[in-house]
């Protein structure tokens, strides 16, 4: 134990500084999402709170394991030499292995709970958000537990094992002999066992790519989007082939000498550089594929809501529409009929109830509930009708609710509105536009005022019926502004998807900043050698500046390659037009961020590196 903190603390400081900032951040974040979803189960007055911290819950896992595994490797194969010397002088593989392991589990034990009791006070500062959002409703409070500590905990130590394990591994496996040699130099070359698992993982990311165009809507796009994560994963297992092919395709132009330097480099230290291009490349790939996705999703909500709203006009009221009134609108002369609209919150279980999931299967969900005349809305029913909904116990559910079920038309199914209790409702149509109309449509047989009145008016009477409408003091809208004021009013969605994204983006970023000043610290006898050759400090620089540049590019171009398939599936699955999902103006800031961190993460450090004696 003396020896780990020695090691933690004095010799290898500076390299554990960074990586304990990113164990630090990433107990935060997962702190901070486990707090969520333990709410989300404990309130049942909040059941989108469970979805989107699950959501959100799936992804981060996936991004913390792989950057906190990755970090962790970074820092350990820097200190190759010095296990390698440790073993010429006697020290045996075991005592290499369990010195690694205690190591990390001490780094784990300062950090981690330090960063999960941050994450557990910064979760309730999130509440007003989600209450902008309508994920919870505005009573809702935060009460800290000691689950998400648990939980980070949970996460954090096997991930951190497993590098570690991996890492003293790779460090004992050869001889003392050499190991002491291959520490002064990269391997050039990958086994074919990870050569296979990456052309499988390649393969796997593009079939997941395809989902959208055998599964169209939500559930096949939100499959399709992980195709990015995963092909960012097959090239962090082809990594180092992946640089050397691009170094030596850069070689065959002729450069100046820093950047023959730095290419010749790139192509012998592959393994260092694809350490730095892979997070880089992440970060390009995730926040390109979820503001895609939200795009696309934007687009496919708008031109939903405008082919499925058949009615001319849309009446609205700040405490909604009441009967009376209703009945009046319909009696105005030119009115042809109307279509009331009541939104509620609810819940459905699709699938059989299971024991062992405690509830869990009910989805939380928005039940709209419409009128008997349903002319002036149409919601693209593929299969059954709307007018099988005069019926007790029927309900019409979307396409999206039942994919991947084997529940369908005549099935039965449970439904929850608001408060109420669960009912069994038969299926009566299923129809396509969900997300303009919501995965529920039941027959409206509440009093009280509705959400929404659509008019259909008689050819050439519109402008006298809005007019006798604004009369009656409501709020009155065409079909395109109604559209547009919907859209604005799903911002706060958009908002906390942003904040998310942000957040996790910001983390990858960190880790990659501390893998890119990690390496670059390391080669300090590199560049000392070179200094001795003949190297001036300017072409050093250079040399840095050239390595910089190749690093930044190699990631924008992995990463755009990777979330392309993605893209193109989401903006099909959704909207019938592969270029939906694609965000130009997104793409090129988070290009440019990943440009940022790199320029960051290397400059400074070959900077003070270059300088010295």
């Amino acid at each position: 134990m003396r020896a780990a903190l020695r090691s933690l603390l004095v010799v290898n400081r500076a390299a554990v500084i960074g990586a304990g900032v990113v164990v630090a951040l990433a107990a935060v974040l997962l702190a901070v999402t486990a707090a969520w979803l333990e709410a989300g189960v404990r309130h049942p007055e909040a059941p989108f709170l469970s979805t989107v911290a699950g959501s959100f819950a799936g992804t981060l896992l996936l991004i913390t394991v792989f950057m906190v595994a990755s970090v962790f490797a970074g820092v350990l194969r820097e200190r190759r030499r010095e296990f390698a010397l440790l073993r010429a002088i006697g020290a045996t593989a075991g005592q290499i292995r369990g010195t690694v392991r205690t190591e990390v589990l001490v780094l784990l034990a300062l950090v981690a709970p330090v960063g999960a009791l941050v994450g557990t006070v910064v979760a309730p500062l999130v509440t007003p958000l989600l209450r902008s959002s309508a994920v919870v409703p505005a009573t809702f409070s935060l009460a800290p537990s000691a689950i998400p500590l648990l939980s980070t905990l949970v996460v954090l130590v096997p991930t951190g094992l497993l590098a570690a394990a991996m890492a003293a591994r790779a460090a004992t496996r050869p001889s003392p002999t050499d190991a002491v040699r291959a520490s002064t130099t990269d391997v050039p070359t990958l086994s074919r066992g990870r050569q296979i698992a990456a052309a499988v993982t390649a393969l796997t990311g593009l079939a997941t790519a395809t989902t959208p165009f055998f599964t169209p809507g939500l559930v096949g796009s939100a499959t399709g989007a992980t195709s990015a994560i995963v092909l960012v994963v097959a090239a962090a297992l082809a990594g180092p082939l992946l640089v050397q092919w691009g170094a030596r395709r850069a070689l065959t132009g002729r450069h100046g000498t820093a950047s023959t330097l730095a290419l010749l480099n790139a192509r012998g230290a592959s393994r260092r550089l694809s350490a730095a291009v892979v997070p880089l490349a992440l970060l390009v790939a995730l926040g390109t594929v979820q503001t895609g996705t939200d795009a696309a999703v934007q687009r496919a909500t708008e031109d939903q809501l405008r082919a499925g709203l058949q009615a001319d006009l849309v009446v609205t009221a700040g405490d909604g529409v009441t009967g009376a009134q209703a009945e009046r609108i319909a009696a105005l002369p030119g009115v042809r009929g109307t279509t009331t609209v009541r939104d509620t919150a609810g819940s459905v279980q699709v699938e059989q109830a299971d024991e062992d999931l405690g509830g869990l299967e009910w989805e939380p969900t928005a039940v709209c509930a419409l009128s008997a005349d349903t002319a002036a809305l149409d919601p693209a029913v593929r299969s059954g009708s709307l007018d099988a909904l005069s019926g007790p116990g029927t309900v019409a559910v979307s396409s999206d609710l039942l994919a991947l079920t084997p529940t369908g038309l005549g099935d039965t199914i449970r439904l929850r509105t608001g408060d109420g209790p669960a009912e069994s409702a038969r299926i009566v149509a299923v129809y396509d536009r969900g997300l303009a109309f919501g995965d529920v449509l039941v027959r409206d047989r509440a009093s009280g005022p509705v959400d929404t009145l659509l008019v259909d008016t008689a050819s050439g009477d519109r402008a006298a019926v809005r007019e006798a409408l604004r009369a009656t003091g409501a709020d009155v809208a065409t079909v395109d502004g109604y559209v547009a004021t919907a859209l604005r009013a799903g911002s706060g969605d958009r908002q906390l998807s942003l904040v998310l994204v942000v957040a996790l983006l910001a983390f990858v970023a960190a880790a990659a900043a501390n893998t890119l000043l990690t390496t670059t610290r390391g080669r300090r006898d590199e560049f000392a050698l070179l200094q001795r050759t003949g190297a001036t400090r300017a072409q050093l620089l250079r040399m840095a500046g050239v390595e910089t540049a190749y690093t930044a590019v190699a990631a924008v171009v992995i990463g755009t390659v990777a979330v392309v398939p993605a893209l193109v599936g989401v903006g099909y699955g959704l909207t019938g037009s592969a270029a939906a999902g694609f965000d130009l103006v997104s793409w090129a800031g988070f290009a440019a961020a990943a440009v940022l961190v790199a320029v960051v993460g290397v400059q400074p450090a070959a900077g003070r590196i270059a300088r010295g004696r």
